[in-house]
């Protein structure tokens, strides 16, 4: 990623942080609208679930310009992601979830350049998870 989409996703990002209550739940409506056997990988409280997304999406943007912290990220989620055992489609469909929620929340704010530099950030980020 270069410098421009790092502004980009982190700028954006402020936007859908304060709202990140209703990107959480959007992100699992369309993960499970493209995925309903997903459903069954959640257990217990799907609130605290919710705020790990949260939490994880904002440490990766806010260190999308550190490859150290951001492999370390890469790997933590990796480890807890694991045991499922995910299929490349389940992932894809991750993907496409966090996409379609960033619109959902960001609406008009996420133009195709924003939408683009954040595709690009987070196939960086599931690029490094793969490796560990």
């Amino acid at each position: 990623m270069n410098t421009q989409d790092i502004r980009t996703v982190q700028q954006s990002f402020a936007g859908a942080y304060v709202r990140k209550a209703d990107l959480a739940e959007r992100f699992y409506v369309h993960l499970f609208t493209r995925l309903p056997e997903a459903r069954g990988m959640f257990s217990g409280n799907f609130s605290k679930q919710k705020t790990m997304l949260t939490a994880m999406i904002a440490a990766c943007v806010s260190h999308l310009d550190d490859q150290f912290t951001l492999e370390e990220l890469a790997a933590q989620l990796a480890r807890k992601h694991a045991p499922l055992g995910l299929t490349v489609q389940e992932a894809e469909a991750a993907k496409r979830a966090l996409i379609a929620a960033l619109r959902d929340v960001l609406g008009p704010d996420l133009d195709p350049q924003t939408e683009d530099a954040w595709g690009r950030a987070i196939n960086l980020v599931a690029g490094m998870m793969t490796r560990h």
